[in-house]
């Protein structure tokens, strides 16, 4: 903004404000002009061609600087319609999000998105049962390999002494053929042969050794009781 201005004073002192060259510049600039030569009874050309004229320069100063009362009312009011305009935009645009809300596309989506959250419910619990037996079976196997192993164990030791005690079974019956070859049998009446009363004699022929179930070596009757399961061994005499 150009402004151009004087105070009052004589036709003379306002002459050059007359001047055929300063109108056909001001009539040709750009720039907005405002003429404010003189007092409001003074007229010149350039009043006439400028953009506005104003009575006084201080008028023109008016006119170009507004109040600063004017400018924060004028700021206020655009506020205003600023805040207004943006929750009517708010209000609107929240309609029609409830609107499409409603849209049975939406219903639809949200009946998938239930649906997969139960499959993925159902197939955790799947893997959690999975996890569970898988951990049951490794357990019986480690059981079933631990007895396997115990049982193992208690064949070897039963197997041991059953050697032990065949060894001392044919010591047995070796002493007891000694003995009786060193006892000569006095002479008397007729009776059966020596051969087939002597304890030698009848060993020769074989014996049985009776086990329990748990392995174990039956010595006497007393030691058998109703519905024992055992085996027996059948051995002969070296």
């Amino acid at each position: 903004m150009i402004i151009v201005a004087r105070g009052g004073g004589s036709a003379e002192d306002l002459a050059a404000f007359n001047h055929e060259g300063l109108a056909r510049a001001v009539a040709s600039s750009e720039i907005p002009i405002i003429s404010a030569v003189g007092h409001e009874t003074d007229f010149t050309i350039i009043d006439f061609v400028a953009d506005r004229r104003a009575e006084t320069p201080s008028a023109a100063a008016e006119l170009v600087i507004r109040s600063r009362q004017e400018v924060e009312e004028q700021a206020e009011g655009l506020q205003q319609r600023l805040v207004r305009a943006i929750r009517y935009r708010l209000l609107m645009g929240r309609q029609v999000l409830t609107e499409l809300a409603q849209h049975g596309a939406f219903a639809r989506m949200m009946d998938a998105i239930n649906q997969r959250q139960q499959k993925l419910d159902d197939l955790q619990y799947r893997v959690d049962r999975a996890e569970r037996q898988i951990l049951e079976r490794n357990r019986r196997r480690s059981e079933s390999a631990s007895a396997a192993v115990r049982h193992y164990d208690l064949q070897r030791i039963l197997a041991s002494i059953r050697k032990e005690l065949e060894a001392q079974a044919g010591t047995m019956v070796a002493a007891m053929r000694d003995q009786s070859v060193a006892q000569p049998v006095a002479p008397g009446p007729a009776r059966e042969p020596a051969s087939s009363v002597v304890p030698v004699a009848i060993l020769e022929r074989g014996y049985a050794l009776v086990f329990d179930s748990r392995g174990n070596l039956l010595k006497n009757a007393a030691q058998v009781k109703v519905g024992m399961r055992f085996r027996h061994a059948w051995r002969k005499a070296r």
